[in-house]
């Protein structure tokens, strides 16, 4: 009988091995390449990538600075400085992507160009670019909310990929909610000084008093207003209308010049009337928002939605001008 493996000290196990290596090698690796694509596949494209997905999705953003400037009918110059922060010990560079901007529950008001990043510990992000809007009723809603609260929710959204030497490009979603600073209401808004004028004192456009204005702004945005026209009224009662020119809000304390045509007499019977004190409870309510002539329908409606009182006294105001109060 013939055998297959030869007798002698070269038989045994080991022979059976070798022999069945020598023939069936092929097979041996075909099994071997199954077994590690069967282990190493969904490693790397489900496993890693869900890595990739849950360390964006563990990333924290926070807006440091904003600009908005250059205001016009249909969109605005955006210049925005945020950091990412995270503790991954993966490093992956993030291709540049196109992200929403939205109030939560709301359509997107505009969308923004974010650049490749490289990811660190803590990753720079800047966009500078002229926006325009993608819904003008939705940049309303949101320029409402940035003027009526004293903080609010802003939602980032967009796909894009993210890449590991080595690795294939991976699809991620970047979905993130930035907490951000408004303008409450302008609370602390104050008239800080008044000035009466009469005769050839009065403006070429009819402002017959001018002073300055303190405008908080609690928040990490400059906004250009363009020129912005306020309703003044005491009790209701309209006695005129104030106009900042080139208004423009940076972060913290504001001092702006205002320009005003107010009805002097309607001032004086209040004040010898029921505020004999001279101390009288200004109105103070959005009207219009212009820039080079054109109307800025969205600053317009976030400023006709709010309403500042202040307790203003006019009776240096008055003196300077020559009347005596109580006489």
């Amino acid at each position: 009988m013939d055998k297959v493996y030869p007798p002698g000290p070269q038989g045994g196990t080991k022979s059976r091995v070798k022999n069945h290596c020598r023939k069936f090698w092929w097979c041996d690796c075909l099994v071997l390449i199954i077994v590690v694509l069967v282990i190493i596949l969904p490693i790397i494209f489900v496993a890693i990538p869900k890595i990739a997905q849950d360390e964006i999705n563990a990333s924290t953003l926070e807006v440091i600075s904003e600009e908005v400037s250059e205001p016009t009918p249909n969109g605005v110059h955006l210049k925005l400085q945020s950091v990412i922060r995270s503790n991954s010990s993966f490093h992956p560079t993030v291709d540049s992507f196109v992200a929403a901007l939205s109030l939560e529950g709301q359509e997107p008001f505009v969308y923004i160009q974010i650049p490749e990043t490289k990811s660190k510990a803590e990753t720079q992000v800047y966009v500078d670019q002229y926006v325009n809007f993608t819904s003008l009723e939705a940049f309303s809603t949101y320029t409402k909310a940035v003027m009526g609260a004293e903080t609010l929710n802003m939602h980032m959204s967009g796909k894009t990929q993210v890449h590991l030497q080595g690795l294939p490009a991976m699809d991620v979603n970047f979905n993130k909610v930035i907490s951000v600073k408004g303008l409450n209401k302008l609370e602390g808004l104050n008239i800080t000084s008044i000035k009466l004028l009469t005769g050839p004192q009065i403006l070429p456009d009819g402002s017959n008093m001018i002073g300055t204005v303190s405008i908080p702004n609690p928040s990490v945005t400059t906004i250009d207003l363009g020129d912005v026209t306020m309703n003044l009224a005491i009790d209701n009662k309209p006695i005129g209308s104030a106009r900042l020119p080139n208004l423009t809000l940076q972060p913290g304390d504001n001092s702006v010049n205002m320009q005003s045509q107010i009805d002097p007499v309607a001032v004086f019977q209040f004040v010898t009337t029921k505020y004999k004190n001279a101390i009288i409870p200004l109105e103070i309510s959005g009207n219009s928002s212009t820039r080079n002539g054109e109307s800025l329908p969205y600053y317009e409606a976030a400023i006709q939605s709010n309403v500042v009182k202040v307790d203003l006294d006019v009776s240096p105001a008055l003196a300077a001008a020559g009347v005596k109060i109580g006489g």
